[in-house]
């Protein structure tokens, strides 16, 4: 009998593990919504992708300078083949592309700088994140 009651409390308990971020309100998007499914704009999204991971890899002083500005050269020219690409028909040029691109890696060094990296997993949130978007945990430095 005392079986059958520890393995519904067990059951209960693994439950409300489970459920509990439910009930908290604790939530982090599984992605941003700005998705676009043509070729060009997943090319972009690639080298752009590349080029973030350059600069964690920077960050956290697995580069050294010298690979760094090498790396950074290619993946630069080739993010702003792509989106040269783009911009012939949406009316992007290379010094729009450009100022984008530094302005995105600008954001991603302001996130390492104001902490929105994850204490737990670790992971480099989003500017202005209130949750971590890999495991959810609560950020500190978010809004």
């Amino acid at each position: 009998m005392s079986v059958l009651v520890g393995g519904v409390l067990l059951g209960a308990g693994v439950l409300l593990f489970v459920l509990e971020p439910v009930f908290s309100g604790k939530s982090a998007p599984m992605y941003d919504g700005d998705d676009v499914f043509d070729e060009g704009a997943a090319r972009r999204r690639v080298a752009l992708t590349a080029l973030r991971d350059l600069e964690y890899d920077r960050a956290t002083g697995k580069l050294d300078e010298d690979d760094y500005g090498q790396l950074r050269t290619e993946l630069s020219r080739e993010a702003l083949e792509h989106l040269g690409e783009e911009g012939e028909g949406g009316g992007r040029g290379p010094d729009r592309a450009s100022r984008e691109l530094e302005e995105e890696i600008a954001a991603l060094r302001r996130a390492i700088r104001e902490g929105m990296q994850c204490g737990v997993c670790e992971h480099l949130n989003r500017l202005g994140a209130r949750f971590c978007s890999r495991c959810g945990e609560g950020l500190g430095g978010g809004e």
